[in-house]
């Protein structure tokens, strides 16, 4: 990372994180069993209305907007969930929850125009969201700030490795809420402190990497607090760099600090099951979901939690970003120098062997 941890010098407010990772791995399971939750299917609004009931099991008044919107003919709904309406600062916790419709990077070729479950592309983030909600709604009198929890359609339908459906964008949910984001908050009295995603984040082998468009102040933060967590593998202090399009960016063209919580989903020996059909159940960990929502638990008491003897002072507001090389391009440009020295030296020593071959004149 940008930032080692002994350099920001945090350490975690102490307070009893109560995000369960094996609640968050039942709501997984829980959106596997409606489907796949591909844009314009019945599927799809079967899962808002999960999502919906929920929420009203945490609080029947629970406060929530649909945001319609239409993508290539085909109806898509995001939906907006807020905790602690009357603060004036939002922080907001965002997901995709809709299933690719193909698995267009299948090992097996005749299985590419299937749908993808969708276990931990998708239905993870949405899960931890869903009990973030639960034990952030128990602490809401404690906390300074509102939280939106905001789960996006329409994000996992582009093209990729030369498959893909036809005339779809990546991220297309999040670009049209941003697009319409002055008719969900009070621009006069509210603001937007940041925006975190999470994607993919409950498979096995977690390990998140230095996802390059992320706001680096407020990512390195997030790092920083899942080691001093014990998450030492989970969150690497020399990690993979990489530039993602994802939902953040939207968020991140508009002003907003944002960080993606993601991990190596291209060349990862450790989770490889990205758009293909065996993103499914027995490739998500409860151990993952749980590391992944007590880190974003912890962050929110480390910055709203209303306690005099709460000493912690992160990175806030998140407004500096560093960015780094991306470990493939860096790796590249490792190779291309090596292999030009090794011309060079090469070249040396032709030279050198020559020039004693070459008798002199008397």
């Amino acid at each position: 990372m940008n930032l080692p941890s002994n350099d920001l010098n945090i350490q975690n407010y102490e307070v009893d994180l109560e995000f369960n990772g094996d609640n968050a791995y039942s709501y997984v399971q829980d959106q596997l069993d409606i489907g796949f939750r591909i844009p314009g299917t019945q599927e799809r609004i079967d899962c808002i209305n999960y999502f919906i009931s929920k929420f009203e099991e945490i609080d029947i008044n629970f406060t929530y907007v649909l945001h319609n919107f239409t993508i290539h003919l085909t109806e898509c709904q995001n939906v907006l969930f807020k905790l602690n309406e009357h603060k004036s600062n939002i922080v907001i916790l965002g997901t995709h929850y809709d299933s690719r419709a193909q698995a267009t990077k299948d090992p097996v070729l005749a299985n590419r125009d299937n749908p993808v479950p969708g276990a931990n592309d998708g239905a993870s983030g949405s899960a931890v969201l869903i009990e973030l909600a639960k034990v952030l709604y128990n602490q809401r009198g404690n906390l300074s700030n509102q939280i939106w929890f905001l789960f996006f359609d329409a994000e996992d339908q582009g093209e990729d490795n030369d498959y893909g459906i036809d005339g779809w964008d990546w991220c297309e949910g999040s670009q049209e809420f941003v697009s319409e984001i002055d008719n969900f908050y009070d621009l006069a009295i509210e603001s937007f402190d940041c925006m975190i995603l999470l994607d993919m984040v409950g498979g096995i082998n977690l390990k998140f990497i230095n996802e390059q468009y992320s706001t680096s102040s407020l990512l390195d933060e997030l790092f920083v607090i899942g080691r001093e967590l014990g998450y030492i593998s989970q969150f690497p202090l020399n990690s993979e760099s990489a530039s993602i399009i994802d939902d953040h960016r939207s968020f991140l063209n508009i002003g907003i600090p944002s960080a993606d919580l993601i991990i190596n989903f291209w060349n990862n020996p450790g989770w490889s099951y990205h758009h293909t059909i065996e993103d499914d159940i027995t490739h998500i960990s409860n151990s993952s979901l749980d590391i992944t929502g007590k880190t974003i638990e912890q962050f929110i008491y480390n910055n709203y939690f209303n306690d005099p003897n709460n000493k912690y002072h992160g990175n806030y507001p998140w407004n500096k970003d560093i960015n780094t090389l991306d470990t493939e391009i860096l790796i590249t440009i490792i190779i291309i120098i090596a292999f030009v020295g090794v011309i060079i030296v090469f070249f040396i020593l032709n030279r050198s062997t020559t020039e004693k071959r070459i008798i002199p004149e008397e």
